[in-house]
């Protein structure tokens, strides 16, 4: 297993929050982000692919503030945040779009944000599991909720709209890897099928799920719980 990084808090506050075998491996093997920060958007705890999607080591982040990593970006989330430590809730499948100033290009993610209590109950820290979704895939995604249509003339669908469908064990492994973001290569070595293949499976499932992104593929995978995070 990959290692935390010297940080058995991270492991200890998501292993408790969700009590599964292997979790902590699972996250690390995955290109899932896991954050924790405390009330002053200070970054205690980070797994690597959250160092990698900011562009800058796990060590520089920790007891720095959102803005010192990840600049005008902050401003966007941190409200996010803040309202998980008012409420106490979770927020999940929150999107967010923007440019992180260690990167070239402007990136978009899904974020699940979730309390971290203490003893008394009280919200002490709170932790995100991010998802990155490759920017040629979400053009979709970005559209306005009030667009009728989409470009191809079909009927635009939110992602909380995605219907639910029936799927094939082979079909559930293609969008839980889709969703892990892996490449179609990637995707055909893991399930020894041809890329073809798996471009095939790629075209039916966003016909069959009434999809128009990958993003939409993701937030069908984790409300079906296909991936867990």
């Amino acid at each position: 297993m990959q290692s935390w990084e010297g940080q058995p808090e991270l492991a200890r506050h998501v292993s408790s929050y969700f009590p599964r075998e292997k979790v902590i491996s699972a996250l690390n093997d995955s290109k899932i982000g896991v954050v924790i920060c405390d009330r002053q958007m200070r970054y205690k705890a980070l797994n690597k692919s959250v160092a990698e999607i900011h562009n800058v080591p796990i060590e520089a982040h920790l007891g720095h503030r959102f803005h010192e990593i990840i600049g005008s970006m902050a401003d966007k989330v941190i409200p996010l945040w803040e309202n998980v430590f008012a409420t106490g809730q979770p927020s999940p499948n929150l999107e967010v779009t923007g440019r992180l100033p260690k990167r070239s290009e402007a990136g978009h993610w899904i974020e699940n944000l979730f309390p971290l209590k203490d003893d008394r109950g009280r919200v002490a820290q709170v932790g995100c599991f991010v998802i990155e979704i490759p920017s040629s895939s979400v053009s979709e995604s970005l559209r306005p909720a009030d667009k009728s249509k989409s470009d191809a003339g079909r009927p635009y669908l939110s992602p909380d709209r995605i219907p639910v469908a029936p799927l094939s064990r082979r079909e559930q492994d293609v969008v839980r890897l889709v969703a892990e973001g892996r490449s179609n290569k990637e995707i055909s070595s893991a399930l020894a099928i041809s890329v073809r293949t798996v471009e095939t499976y790629r075209a039916r499932l966003m016909l069959k799920l009434g999809a128009s992104s990958v993003a939409q593929l993701v937030h069908y995978a984790i409300r079906n719980h296909i991936i867990t995070i």
